[in-house]
């Protein structure tokens, strides 16, 4: 009964937790959901991660080849990371080419790693203007219920922090490549940055910030996805994206982006522990 009361009016349901000061799930509008990660489950990919954050499942799988620098960057390596939103996930998505969400997602998970630094490009050249890594990084989308960064950053991350790169020994006179598998340098990956989630519900006087949000929240909160991103990488202030929705005061932004580096700490001791011990909850 509960179910069909909201599909009729999902709004009225949604208000009528709102207005108990708990949302449709039982959590406060701090509180996020628990993140369950798993490494190496994979094994046709040189590194994976799976990412479970309430609902929301990611799996990521890294490739590695190798190919030429760019002529203006001769020195400098390929970091490439393509998420996919499949039909399987959610019934929003469709089969074919990919939607403009799945687009834009993808661009906001590549310019988090890419802006972080986290990976040092020029680690990944072999040899100057003729040789680089390239690491390619997919990321499906097996069950979608919100918060979709947050989980495709912890599984992207997570899988770079458990790759190693063969070695790699360059002929300059005949240019011939061999590449030993048996030998492998662990790749390095400089700080850990986590991408926290947010909704801002408008509801008078005040917005409600709902950190980690469903994606029915999500829809409730007038995005298509989360309303506000916030990122953190060992305590570094990151950067802020805002996607629509009502328009955040001086306060609630501080209380965002506190709650972000509470979320980060949190985030990191699961990663650490999940490579340490194969797997944690």
């Amino acid at each position: 009964m509960t179910e069909v009361y909201k599909h009729i009016h999902p709004s009225k349901y949604f208000n009528d937790y709102i207005n108990q000061d708990v949302r449709p799930d039982g959590r406060d509008f701090d509180q996020q959901r628990d993140v369950i990660i798993n490494i190496n489950g994979i094994t046709s990919a040189d590194a994976s991660a799976i990412v479970k954050c309430g609902n929301t499942t990611v799996v990521c799988g890294i490739k590695l080849e190798l190919a030429r620098p760019k002529a203006e960057e001769p020195d400098i390596g390929f970091l490439i990371s393509n998420v996919e939103l499949l039909p399987l996930c959610s019934s929003k998505f469709r089969p074919g080419p990919p939607s403009d969400y799945a687009q834009v997602i993808s661009n906001i998970v590549s310019d988090i790693v890419i802006n972080s630094k986290c990976v040092d490009l020029k680690d990944l050249c072999v040899v100057t203007d003729k040789l680089a890594w390239v690491i390619y990084c997919d990321l499906v989308c097996l069950d979608y219920d919100g918060s979709i960064v947050d989980a495709c950053i912890i599984a992207l991350i997570t899988s770079l922090k458990t790759l190693s790169l063969p070695t790699v020994t360059y002929d300059n006179e005949t240019e011939e490549v061999k590449v030993d598998t048996g030998v492998k340098i662990p790749l390095q990956v400089h700080g850990l940055p986590v991408a926290t989630s947010f909704g801002i519900y408008h509801k008078l006087p005040r917005n409600i910030i709902l950190a980690d949000p469903s994606a029915y929240e999500e829809e409730m909160c007038g995005g298509i996805g989360a309303n506000l991103i916030v990122c953190w990488n060992k305590g570094l202030f990151c950067g802020i994206q805002k996607f629509g929705g009502c328009n955040l005061s001086t306060e609630d932004e501080k209380r965002t982006i506190s709650l972000a580096k509470q979320r980060c700490k949190l985030v990191e001791q699961v990663i650490e522990t999940c490579i340490k011990n194969g797997e944690v909850k």
